[in-house]
């Protein structure tokens, strides 16, 4: 069978009383929830990607995206990067200027990779996983509310959160084999379990034939789904109690979102790859299955489940990686409008582990995408354009969320020139009104490096967030990189 396409992910790759607490045991779940501590930065076990989940084309078409190569491995200017930074107090909520930062947590004589997928929001906190712990900081001010330390190192996180719970996966003895869903209000830990009783837990989750295949996890309707090369389970959210499994022997399960649905993505090799859309007890029973041929490249990446948004290959991938838009029926799975590529657009990356595509915004009705100097925006029932917002010409503008009728639309600062956020009407296009970031060179270069990591820009409780949702390699990186982004004047 031929070796896989790109499916997975790139260089990887949305309270209550405190509680005070111990990390969890290495081996065996707890009886009862541990607490929640604030701890020193302990020393992980180096992580990569396996190699065939690092396509070279999305680092080119990142740099399309943000105008420089690679991947953002930086310090922030003046400060160190370690740990979490305030602004002056004088100017913390002027608009535009930077409200706060958090730097990566690791200790500066770790080698390799680190991954730190997963970020989640309750109604005030922003909950961060990074290689070797989970930490919540409050959205607007950055206090750090809770943090503890992972019993091993973090291999796979859930894209959603569901009633305030997440799921993470941390590696036992260099296997992604052990699951623990977490409270974001207060940290502690709802349940903890190995994902299968094997002895052997490398054998049953690493086959020989998908060795390159990595775990991934989704949340849909108080199920957890995870999903490794050849298998999948389901689990209760609320308790961790087991509910189904699958086995797939001929294909690899290669990809998963939840939310409005449950979808997994499928390859077969020459016979091409399928998109289930699955009920989380009834495994075998889907709700409905496509098969998508190879000659379609079978590149696919899951943007939205609610509405069902895709993006597709119609060619075979390449520093010009072209990908259309296309809507599907939730009911069965067809085509309901597809939105043929652009050449205007400049996506960044479409295989994230924290869902969506960088430089791609999906609502009810309408499909919101990067160009460079332009924002366009798209009918989902027509596929049309319906405007497009001129912005700066020689820099890309970002959709960042869509509310309340109005588009917020982000270009990114450079080293020499500040970034902003234009707020514009989803109906007309017409920009509103225009928050312009602070102008000192130290926070136009950290803007402009942390603009570049994984993930994709958030915009909540008046803040833009700049979150890394990849992988970085040292103390100095920057996990996250709040902005004053007012919605009014």
């Amino acid at each position: 069978m031929s070796q896989p396409p790109p499916h997975g992910y790139p260089p990887q790759p949305g309270d209550r009383s405190q509680q005070p607490s111990a990390p969890l045991p290495p081996l065996a779940p707890p009886t009862l929830p541990s607490p929640v501590i604030s701890a020193p930065d302990p020393a992980p076990a180096p992580a990569r990607r396996p190699v065939w989940r690092k396509p070279a084309v999305l680092g080119l078409v990142l740099a399309l995206v943000l105008g420089a190569g690679g991947w953002a491995l930086w310090s922030f200017l003046g400060d160190g990067g370690r740990g979490h930074k305030k602004p002056a107090a004088a100017a913390k909520d002027a608009a535009g200027t930077v409200a706060w930062k958090a730097g990566a947590r690791t200790k500066p004589d770790d080698k390799g990779m680190k991954e730190a997928p997963g970020t989640w929001f309750t109604s005030s906190l922003v909950v961060k996983a990074e290689p070797d712990m989970v930490t919540a900081y409050d959205v607007r001010t950055g206090e750090k509310k809770w943090s503890f330390i992972l019993a091993g190192s973090l291999c796979a996180a859930s894209r959603e959160s569901e009633d305030n719970v997440a799921v993470v996966a941390v590696r036992i003895g260099g296997t992604c084999a052990r699951m623990l869903a977490v409270d974001l209000r207060d940290g502690h830990r709802i349940w903890d379990e190995l994902i299968v009783d094997d002895t052997d837990a490398a054998a049953a989750l690493i086959p020989e034939k998908w060795k390159n295949a990595r775990l991934e996890i989704a949340l849909h309707a108080g199920h957890v789904y995870a999903i490794w090369g050849t298998g999948g389970q389901t689990r209760r959210l609320k308790d961790g109690k087991r509910v189904e499994d699958e086995k797939w022997d001929a294909c690899e399960m290669v990809d998963t979102a939840g939310g409005d649905l449950l979808i997994a993505i499928t390859y077969c090799g020459d016979k091409g790859t399928t998109i289930r859309s699955l009920d989380p007890e009834k495994l075998d029973k889907p709700r409905w299955s496509r098969k998508i041929e190879e000659k379609q490249d079978g590149i696919l990446s899951v943007v939205s489940t609610g509405p069902l948004v895709i993006t597709q290959s119609p060619g075979k991938a390449g520093p010009d990686a072209r990908y259309d838009f296309v809507v599907l029926d939730p009911a069965n799975g067809n085509d309901r409008m597809r939105v043929p590529y652009n050449s205007y657009w400049r996506l960044g990356f479409c295989f994230l582990p924290t869902s969506g595509c960088t430089g791609a915004v999906v609502d009810k009705n309408g499909l919101y995408v990067a160009g460079k100097g332009v924002t366009m925006a798209y009918d989902l029932a027509t596929g049309k354009e319906r405007w497009t917002y001129k912005a700066d010409a020689g820099r890309v503008t970002l959709p960042v969320s869509v509310r309340d009728g109005e588009v917020a639309a982000y270009t990114p600062a450079t080293a020499e020139r500040r970034g902003r956020v234009t707020y514009v009407s989803a109906a007309s296009g017409k920009a509103l009104r225009t928050v312009e970031h602070s102008d000192r060179e130290a926070d136009r270069k950290n803007e402009a490096m942390m603009a570049k990591v994984q993930g994709y820009p958030r915009l909540r409780n008046d803040r833009l967030l700049l979150i890394d949702d990849g992988e970085y390699e040292d103390a100095g990186s920057g996990m996250i990189f709040a902005i004053n982004a007012p919605s009014a004047d």
